[in-house]
Order: C-alpha cells, then structure tokens, then sequence
C-alpha cells in the first residue's frame, strides 16, 4: 500500500524539479532513473509510471520551457498590440517562464543535446520561432517610428539572451522576487530601444528629426560597409 500511495501522491512537476537537481549535480549522463527515485523516496516502478527513461524526463522539460516560450510568444504576436506593448509583454513573460524554473532552464541548457535528432529538431525551431517574433515586433517598432533604428535581430539576440541568463544567478530567496525581476527586464528592454521623443510623449521638431535622420543614414552606412566587407 505504501508503494501505491507514492505513486499517487508524487506528481510530475516534483520528479522534473528532483530530476533536475541530480542533473545538474551529478550531470545529466551520471544520474539513474534509480537515483531519482531514492532522492524522492518512491519506487522505480512508481517512478516509471509516470517517466519511462531519463530522455522522457528531458523531452518534458524542453517541451515546458523551450517549446514553451515560443507558443507564448506567438500568442502575444498574434494579438497585434503596440510595439511598445507587445514587447513589454514579450519580455516580461519569457523572463518569468525562466526565473521561475532556472534549475529546469540550465539542464535543458546542457543536456538537450542527449535528446533523440528529432526532439531536438523541434527545439531548434521553437528557438527559431521565438526569435522571429522578438524581431518581428522589435522591427514593427523601428517602422513605426516608434523604436530607434537599431539591428532587430541583434536586439531579439541580446534581450532573450538577457532573460535566460537569469537562470545562472537568480535566487529564490534574494532581495527581489522573480515579478520584480521580469519587471526591471521589462523596463530595461523597452528603455533601450525607445527614442528619447517616444519616451517623453513629445512631438518631433525640426531639429529632433534631422537627428534621426542622421542616426538613420549613419546606421544604413554601416550596414552597407559591413555587407561590402563580407563579399570581399
């Protein structure tokens, strides 16, 4: 009866949690579906009810993060908001999907490369995914006037790669909790790429809109020699 009420009780976030620790302890080829099950004080046989394998553990925890974070930022693209907005949103969300799971975050980090060619296909396109709809909304943002004339891509690169570092140095226990954090990151993306006019609510004069001008054709220019510096 013991076994059976372990079974029941014992739920799947709580083994990804456990599983998680050990991997990241023991690295994920040095931990058995045995050490997983002592660590959470269940049977194999309880265990395997819910994960057949260690590759189950890990496709589990790329679905719930990586595959994750590009559905909830399709959904935020889909609903068509201000740029401003919708990268608030975009932010906000990716930020707390890995301070809330930072340990999961930094396996699947690691360990993704054991999943089978195909789970990891699929990974490697929800990234894909997930970047596109950062840049779509960053360069929505530059067309409108609304944000400055920067590299989308680039920018999606440094925002998202802002909100996974978290995953390195984020404490539970810290002086600020995990709303606060994607709040600052929030702040901190928005703030980077807004033009000084946008921020202030302020109409465009003259000489604010030869300054963006300048900015604009000093950017093409760079553009224009990087791409001249790649042919050669």
């Amino acid at each position: 009866m013991a076994r059976k009420s372990a079974k029941i009780n014992v739920v799947p976030q709580a083994i990804l949690e456990t599983a998680s620790n050990l991997f990241i302890k023991r690295g994920y080829e040095g931990t058995s579906m045995q050490d997983i099950a002592q660590e959470l004080g269940i049977s194999r046989s309880a265990l395997y009810y819910y994960f057949k394998n260690k590759e189950e553990i890990l496709a589990s925890l790329t679905e719930g993060l990586t595959i994750a974070a590009q559905q909830l930022a399709s959904q935020v693209v889909e609903k068509g908001k201000a740029p401003e907005e919708a990268l608030r949103e975009l932010v906000h969300q990716h930020a707390k999907l890995i301070l809330y799971r930072p340990v999961q975050f930094r396996v699947v980090e690691r360990a993704e490369g054991s999943l089978p060619q195909e789970q990891q296909k699929i990974a490697e396109s929800a990234r894909r995914i997930l970047l596109q709809k950062f840049t779509e909304v960053i360069q929505r943002g530059i067309d409108d006037g609304r944000f400055r004339l920067v590299n989308a891509k680039m920018a999606s690169f440094a925002i998202i790669g802002m909100c996974n570092w978290t995953a390195w140095w984020f404490k539970a226990d810290g002086a600020k909790t995990a709303e606060e954090i994607a709040e600052m990151l929030a702040d901190f993306s928005l703030h980077a790429l807004e033009r000084g006019e946008v921020k202030k609510g302020a109409k465009v004069g003259v000489d604010e809109s030869l300054r963006m001008l300048e900015e604009n054709l000093s950017q093409l220019k760079e553009v224009i020699d990087t791409q001249n510096r790649i042919r050669q």
